[in-house]
């Protein structure tokens, strides 16, 4: 229950199967499926590019259209799981060339998708949108819960870095109740989980079943965002980490 479901790196790919984590490679791949099962663009773009983070040789670069339609995406999908009840993840995210300050552009950079989804709602069981507060950049946290009208809790936590790479891992809990446990940017060096960032607690989640699939990218931006920002305003990715127990660190 412990196995590590998979790494990614953008440099340096583990999948279940093959080795724990392969060695770094020479130069950026040119394909991103495999390792990911599926690479999904339209009217945007994904693709990995030099220059990672925390030893890494390569990131994972995202970008929308200008102008996009609300179809537009850009994002990268692991099919590893396989209706997890405990999943956890963790990746790196750099928003600093967006100006995400504004409250009122979004998009959604990851999310956790269940086996099934509950009455009235979708298969979006945790996903964290990419905004602002009006000053600074936010990470909105929404985890699914059955009790809520909207059928999520949500936290906004601001983005420490803003100037570059953040770290974020979270810790789910599929049943009656869910938790969600996040860390932002204060993910521990160790294998020791530490005291996370928050958590969202009493979910009602067992709607989803268990996670299913992940996906890692730009989907779901408002129109504030498609309006402002272009084929060039980069998000970056790096170093996707899925386990079913054990804490990830870095």
């Amino acid at each position: 229950m412990n196995a590590k479901m998979k790494t990614l790196s953008m440099a340096v790919v583990g999948l279940v199967g093959f080795a724990a984590a392969g060695a770094a490679m020479a130069q950026c791949p040119a394909s991103l499926s495999p390792p990911w099962s599926l690479v999904s663009t339209l009217q945007g773009t994904a693709s990995s590019v030099t220059g990672g983070y925390d030893t890494t040789t390569c990131r994972l670069q995202t970008a929308l259209n200008q102008n996009g339609s609300t179809g537009a995406k850009a994002f990268v999908l692991d099919q590893t799981p396989a209706n997890e009840t405990r999943y956890r993840a963790q990746f790196v995210v750099d928003v600093s060339g967006l100006s995400l300050t504004q409250a009122n552009r979004n998009v959604i950079g990851f999310s956790v998708l269940g086996a099934t989804a509950p009455a009235g709602g979708t298969s979006r069981m945790v996903f964290a949108t990419l905004t602002g507060n009006g000053s600074a950049s936010i990470l909105r946290l929404s985890a699914g819960d059955t009790n809520q009208g909207s059928q999520y809790q949500q936290i906004d936590v601001p983005l420490p870095n803003q100037a570059g790479a953040n770290r974020v891992e979270i810790d789910l809990t599929v049943g009656s109740p869910g938790s969600l446990r996040y860390w932002v940017s204060n993910v521990s060096a160790s294998t020791v989980d530490g005291t996370p960032t928050g958590t969202l607690s009493g979910l009602a989640n067992a709607g989803w079943t268990g996670v299913d699939q992940a996906t890692l990218g730009l989907v779901n931006a408002n129109t504030f965002y498609r309006q402002n920002f272009t084929n060039t305003s980069f998000v970056y990715f790096d170093q996707f980490d899925s386990r079913r127990q054990t804490f990830i660190g870095h």
